[in-house]
């Protein structure tokens, strides 16, 4: 499962940037590299940080946040949406027999 998540302010977002913003890009790097971040950037208006991970648990996803320092610092909070990614860079299935047959295996 990947899942799309949502990271909105929640507390003083020039003293995040000033004093957190250096650890965030360091945890993100070190997650990029370890595959479970798949996918990151913020709005462009900046008031909304967007994180792809994919290929874990629920639970997982929580456990990867617990420590996001902009996270942990109370400076974010987050939602998460589950995903099923059906295509992604041209592949994937595009016909109704393609995805019925990815779901079936997902569910086996």
């Amino acid at each position: 499962m990947w899942y799309l998540t949502l990271h909105r302010w929640t507390g003083d977002r020039e003293r995040a940037i000033a004093e957190v913003l250096p650890s965030h890009l360091a945890w993100m790097r070190e997650r990029q590299r370890a595959g479970q971040v798949l996918m990151a950037g913020p709005s462009p208006d900046r008031e909304l940080g967007i994180i792809v991970v994919g290929h874990m648990s629920r639970d997982a996803v929580d456990d990867l946040f617990r420590d996001e320092p902009l996270v942990a610092g109370g400076f974010r909070d987050y939602d998460v949406i589950p995903w099923e990614v059906h295509h992604a860079l041209g592949v994937g299935g595009f016909d109704v027999p393609a995805v019925t047959a990815m779901l079936a295996g997902e569910h086996n």
